[in-house]
């Protein structure tokens, strides 16, 4: 091994020596077993205008960390948004990309897309309309 060194005036030495280990030991490390799902903000399409047909969009995000051999992400559903007793009658639309993962994955992102269609002929009811839905990371490989 060679080290070199300055010294405040500018000097260079270099030196020639020999390392010698002995005892070596293997080195390591665990990774406990991990599936982390965090969600983005909560979705709004704004305000639904009576008496206009039109196609809604909202979106969010996923942030998946899963240590598996692979994993995937899943929403129940169908689902309808609902205003007290009135429910909308188009189902709401998710999509998710991607929703699956064929190796570890570490803050991975996915794009959550929400679609609600309102026909002209819908009746709205004043007041919001809203679904709970549930987002599940799974894995098959541990």
């Amino acid at each position: 091994m060679t080290c070199t060194a300055t010294d405040a005036n500018g000097n260079v030495g270099v030196e020639r020596f020999t390392v010698l280990v002995r005892g070596l030991r293997d080195v390591g490390g665990t990774v406990p077993a991990t599936l982390s799902l965090t969600l983005g903000s909560a979705p709004s399409f704004g305000a639904f205008v009576p008496g206009l047909a039109k196609h809604y969009t909202a979106s969010t995000t996923a942030t998946v960390i899963s240590t598996a051999g692979s994993a995937s992400l899943s929403v129940s559903g169908p689902a309808r948004l609902t205003n007290g007793a009135f429910t909308l009658p188009q189902p709401l639309g998710v999509s998710i990309t991607p929703a699956a993962w064929s190796a570890p994955v570490s803050n991975g992102t996915s794009a959550i897309a929400f679609t609600q269609d309102i026909g002209a002929n819908d009746a709205l009811r004043t007041g919001t309309y809203s679904a709970t839905l549930t987002f599940t990371l799974s894995t098959t490989e541990p």
